[in-house]
């Protein structure tokens, strides 16, 4: 993974849209083994298995954003606590820790929510964007 400076990373999140100066850098660290263990991990599938996650309460928080590397990948991952997480990457690759920026952190409620305005699929940076009038403090309109 090619690693990013601040000011990489703030041009590529202007150059999609994004109001780079209000987005939070948090560290993805590994989960402890017992935890993981329980969780979903299907390879490829960050959104669907962060979802899952949250539902069974393996995570309290549904995170989406950008894995800081070159290029940006857009992933979602868990929070727990103030600590933040990514079964998929850990358990499917040789897991580093790594800087993540986060657009926003869905509640599990908010995340049904809106996962039903997405035709039941979990919330991604896509339906961010369709629904920008309601992320208007991280997405230019």
């Amino acid at each position: 993974m090619n690693t990013l400076n601040i000011e990489m990373i703030h041009q590529q999140l202007t150059d999609l849209n994004f109001i780079a100066e209000k987005i939070r850098f948090v560290t993805v660290n590994a989960m402890p083994q017992d935890k993981l263990e329980k969780c979903t991990t299907k390879a490829g599938e960050s959104f669907y298995n962060s979802y899952m996650n949250v539902i069974y309460k393996h995570g309290e928080r549904y995170v989406l954003g950008y894995v800081c590397q070159d290029p940006l990948l857009d992933q979602a991952i868990l929070k727990i606590g103030d600590q933040y997480f990514d079964p998929t990457m850990q358990a499917n690759e040789n897991f580093q820790p790594y800087q993540f920026a986060v657009l926003t952190e869905f509640t599990i409620f908010d995340m049904m929510k809106h996962a039903k305005k997405n035709k039941d699929f979990p919330p991604d940076v896509d339906f961010l964007i369709s629904q920008k009038k309601h992320f208007k403090n991280i997405i230019n309109i």
